[in-house]
């Protein structure tokens, strides 16, 4: 029974009353099915059940053509909602569902723990997790990264990776297209692709769109259709789609497996996004099947919470949702070694969920390590309990300080209104931004700013969703088609000054895959389900703007090269000094510490159509030096000195970034 205010805010309901928390909230078993050679045992969640059958199959869907029942078993109630069941024999490669009785209604249902499925996930598999490992894999282990701050992360669909012609790879569109090394462009072996051009780049983090077993494609026809994949179906599978066997259960495991280990050969860490706040389909989802209305928020009148935009919003504050997050996360990180979760819409995930995933996280082996990061927004004020809040902007404060949101003043004050193709941002000439990047400088750090720490705030222009950074400026510019597809001085140098802002702000840099080589999508600002041709990487475009490209890579360089760009805490924030009053522009100093080639360094942004002029500033205990080398112009970034600049009133060129250093070696400390 559900009760409810008159602006249908949620006061309580029987699944929110305390006592059936403390029935159930100590209900800690591990769900799914647990296989060993000799047994397996499955195990399932479901409090007002009556009768729950484990039904076998020889198959992983009534389409194939061995598809046969095997037997049914009664699975046992061991109380508190928990049923299990035990059965001797080797059940690896048999197919399952579950026939759940709840409220005098009865449905066959997949596993919503299982580890495997068959195609589409219409049944899940009994699988011995060993038996998937490649070979090396108990040598795979995570990318050692103490601070998050030194991460630089690119953002990538699986298929959009490697699927174009350009891409020279084999396993196009799949998981192993990420174990293929020295591919390039054919035709053109200067121009290196996938995991041979990222080394070369010098990214630190894959960021992979999700990869949890999703419903939008249909795993029969993979290529029949294409999506993101935010919609999705097990928050323990792989995504078959991405695999060269969409039936068998165990070979997206492996593949995906082999996906993970590829780039951690090449010291490249994997993000995954994790679609937590709603699934595909609430009524037939099997979780609203053995539970009904608890794994999901709802309206009196018993239609879903929309707080996602997609139609339902899952309950992360009640205690089996929670627990059931945790396990898939610790899932992931343990059986897949991966480095680090983006949550998408994470103001639909309450705090308190949030800082436990962190704790939880923490208690493994280097998994202080494990970057978490999300959305801190929500297509509607998400429906939770009384006492819940939301991991949203207004609370970031609330979170551990090792929990990241993507800060969209950051993306705006450098672009433009995202929601606005036309407007501009401070590298295309909007007036009065110079406050907004100064904090983007910062991190938004401060008293009276968003976040505690820069561990906090993912610094970005651009992401999968909305227009590529280089469509956006193609619009804000009034530019006709052919802007997306040819070079454009007055572009270039916009990109350039956004890339300087992102890679030596304070915080996590991150962009989307392909931002480097002006990636287009020819103007699609929302291209979640379009045509493959839209949303794939032309590499080609490294060829043709390689010279963006190499200002991309010098600009990581000098990140990783400079200790306070990657400071975890407030102590580069409190040395910048920046220079007040200037319009158009925006200039700091900053000391290095004794580590540094560099004994301080200046960063100069200049908005305008024309050449300005500034004079620096610092605190009195770091005087400025009589010289300067240029480490970045409006045409080369890098760690090698471009020339010298003498003296401290310093003319920078028309809508461009000077960045300049003083070396400790030429005595002028």
């Amino acid at each position: 029974m559900n009760y409810w205010n008159k602006d249908r805010s949620l006061i309580s309901s029987t699944y929110d009353d305390p006592e059936f928390d403390l029935q159930y909230m100590a209900v800690n078993t591990p769900f799914g099915s647990f296989c060993q050679p000799d047994r397996t045992t499955w195990t399932i969640w479901s409090p007002e059940a009556t009768q729950i059958q484990l039904i076998l199959y020889a198959s992983g869907s009534d389409r194939e053509p061995d598809e046969e029942l095997l037997r049914r078993e009664e699975m046992i109630s061991k109380g508190r909602g928990v049923w299990s069941l035990t059965l001797c024999g080797d059940f690896r490669g048999v197919f399952y569902t579950y026939r759940v009785t709840v409220l005098g209604k009865t449905k066959e249902i997949a596993d919503p723990y299982a580890r495997a499925c068959g195609i589409n996930g219409q049944r899940s598999m009994v699988v011995m997790l060993s038996d998937t490992d490649p070979d090396g894999w108990e040598e795979d282990h995570r990318i050692r990264f103490p601070e998050s701050t030194a991460a630089v992360i690119w953002e990538v669909h699986v298929r959009d990776f490697s699927e174009a012609d350009s891409s020279g790879m084999k396993n196009r569109g799949l998981y192993l297209a990420f174990t293929e090394k020295d591919t390039h462009v054919p035709d053109h072996p200067e121009l290196k692709t996938g995991i041979a051009y990222l080394q070369e780049l010098g990214i630190t983090h894959v960021h992979l769109l999700p990869c949890m077993d999703f419903m939008s494609v249909d795993e029969h026809e993979p290529l029949s259709s294409y999506n993101w994949g935010y919609d999705p179906f097990s928050w323990f599978i792989p995504e078959g789609s991405y695999a060269t066997d969409t039936r068998d259960g165990a070979v997206r495991i492996r593949e995906f497996k082999q996906m993970v280990q590829g780039l951690h050969q090449a010291g490249i860490g994997v993000i995954l996004d994790v679609v937590f706040n709603h699934v595909y389909y609430m009524q037939s989802h099997p979780l609203q099947a053995l539970a009904p209305d608890y794994y999901f928020r709802t309206w009196p009148d018993g239609t879903p919470a929309n707080g996602s935009g997609c139609g339902n919003e899952v309950a992360t504050e009640r205690p089996m949702v929670r627990q059931m997050l945790i396990q898939s996360l610790l899932y992931w990180a343990e059986e897949y070694h991966i480095d680090g979760f983006r949550f998408d819409l994470m103001g639909l995930i309450d705090v308190e969920t949030m800082n436990l995933i962190r704790k939880e996280l923490d208690q493994l082996p280097s998994g202080r390590e494990i970057l978490m990061y999300g959305e801190p927004w929500a297509a509607e004020p998400p429906q939770m309990r009384r006492g819940a809040i939301p991991a949203d902007k207004a609370h970031v404060r609330m979170l551990s300080d090792r929990i990241a949101i993507f800060n969209d003043e950051t993306r705006d004050a450098i672009k433009g209104n995202v929601f606005d193709m036309y407007s501009s941002g401070f590298i295309n000439g909007a007036w009065y931004q110079e406050k907004a990047i100064e904090n983007t400088l910062k991190a938004w750090t401060g008293p009276y700013q968003t976040v505690k720490q820069p561990t906090q705030t993912i610094s970005y222009v651009s992401a999968h969703d909305n227009f590529t950074l280089w469509d956006k400026m193609v619009f804000a510019e009034g530019l006709s088609e052919s802007g997306f597809t040819m070079p454009n001085a007055k572009l270039m140098e916009a990109n350039r000054l956004a890339a300087v802002i992102v890679m030596l702000s304070q915080g996590i840099p991150f962009m989307q895959a392909g931002e480097e080589f002006a990636r287009t999508k020819l103007g699609d600002g929302n291209s979640y389900r379009s045509d493959p041709s839209i949303n794939r990487l032309d590499w080609q475009r490294t060829g043709m703007f390689a010279d963006l490209v190499a200002y991309y890579k010098g600009l990581i360089k000098l990140r990783h090269a400079f200790k306070p760009f990657t400071c975890s805490s407030c102590e580069t924030v409190r040395n910048m000094v920046f220079v007040q009053d200037i319009h158009q522009m925006v200039a700091f100093t900053v000391p290095g510490t004794d580590e540094d080639a560099w004994s301080m360094i200046a960063v100069i942004l200049n908005a305008l159509e024309r050449e300005q002029e500034v004079r620096l500033v610092s605190w009195c205990d770091h005087p400025l030096p009589d010289e300067w080398d240029i480490l970045v112009n409006h045409q080369s970034a890098g760690t090698e000195s471009l020339g010298t600049i003498r003296g401290n009133v310093i003319r920078v060129p028309a809508h461009s970034a000077l960045v300049l250093g003083n070396k400790r070696s030429n005595g002028n400390e």
